[in-house]
């Protein structure tokens, strides 16, 4: 039996959100002939066991198979998966994601219709937990100051062609003419495989529907630790192709430059130290604006947030937005200086 689409999932310890993610995929609306096939990491939280009671039960309408990702990193659970999917169109979707029950059926009708080689959805991020904080952290995250205005992360109108586009799906001849992804690259892989596929002559375009929504980290630490190792493996990004970096990328590498260069002469002059204040009353005043216009939309809508939220929100701001702008620059200056080796 032929297959139409494989989804793949990269997993693991994904126990608190697994079955959802499956419940979303049994929902789909698509009407061609669609296999699951997930890549568990070795789970060590009852996630496998989830897993093998859903393929033991045969309660989807999908057939669903488990293997095993013994490196447990996500470029090689998704050539792993790959490597065991049957469709000619690869959907990927997260262990820790939701998506509409149109998600399939228009991810496949763009590769299908040949308006991209390469497609990816418009992507939300949701909160990680009930806290402020977690609504605070994917509210500004989604925000045009948080994404630096990525593609797949703004409102788009039509197709847009990109060099990326984020959790990108394929015809499975992209994948195999590029020979998966780069298993030497712990994060940003999907980054590399979508430049790397428009260097073969690949369209690689972000749509405006359907939305993936990405559960963003739930506290600060976490959020810490997401961008300061997305910068970094980003430095590995920079050193294979050089030629992909863009100005958005540039301007928080620069910015933190700058800052510590100000920080040194705040010692030693005062007109040093009356810039540097200058510089923190402006990005706390910027900040605080851009997670005003963030939460506009929210405020106006039906399911408005509750006032703790906002509030959390808007005096968090300059935390976040240094964390998404400053950790993960400093990842990248970091990664250049240092090298991927020791980001192991």
């Amino acid at each position: 039996m032929s297959i139409d689409v494989s989804v793949i999932i990269p997993c693991r310890n994904e126990r608190s959100t697994i079955e959802q993610v499956l419940a979303d995929i049994d929902a789909q609306t698509y009407r061609g002939s669609m296999e699951v096939v997930v890549a568990d990491g070795c789970s060590d939280d009852g996630t496998r066991q989830v897993l093998d009671e859903a393929v033991l039960s045969a309660r989807y309408r999908f057939p669903l198979r488990v293997i095993t990702n013994e490196r447990r990193i996500i470029p090689s659970a998704l050539n792993r998966a790959v490597e065991q999917a049957v469709g000619r169109v690869i959907v990927r979707v997260d262990g820790h994601s939701r998506i509409p029950p149109n998600y399939v059926a228009e991810i496949a009708a763009a590769l299908d219709s040949g308006v991209a080689d390469v497609a990816g959805p418009r992507v939300r991020f949701t909160p990680g937990s009930r806290s402020p904080v977690a609504y605070a952290i994917s509210t500004l995250q989604s925000s045009m100051f948080g994404t630096g205005g990525t593609p797949s992360r703004r409102e788009l109108t039509r197709p847009v062609r990109v060099a990326h586009a984020v959790m990108s799906c394929y015809n499975r001849s992209v994948w195999e003419r590029l020979g998966g992804y780069d298993e030497a690259l712990l994060t940003n892989e999907d980054f590399d495989f979508d430049y790397r596929a428009t260097q073969v002559g690949a369209t690689v375009m972000a749509l405006p529907s359907p939305e993936f929504q990405l559960m963003a980290r739930s506290t600060l630490p976490g959020l810490i630790s997401q961008r300061w190792r997305y910068g970094w493996w980003k430095a590995a990004v920079i050193k294979k192709h050089p030629a992909s970096l863009h100005l958005r990328q540039v301007l928080p590498v620069a910015a933190l430059l700058a800052l510590i260069t100000i920080i040194g002469m705040s010692f030693f002059s005062t007109s040093g130290f009356i810039a540097l204040v200058a510089l923190i009353y402006g990005y706390v005043g910027i900040s605080s604006c851009a997670a005003l216009l963030a939460l506009m939309p929210n405020v106006l809508s039906d399911g408005s947030p509750e006032g703790k939220n906002i509030l959390v929100t808007v005096m968090l701001s300059p935390v976040i937005f240094a964390i998404i702008h400053g950790v993960w620059a400093a990842g990248v200056v970091s990664g250049l200086l240092v090298g991927r080796k020791a980001g192991r």
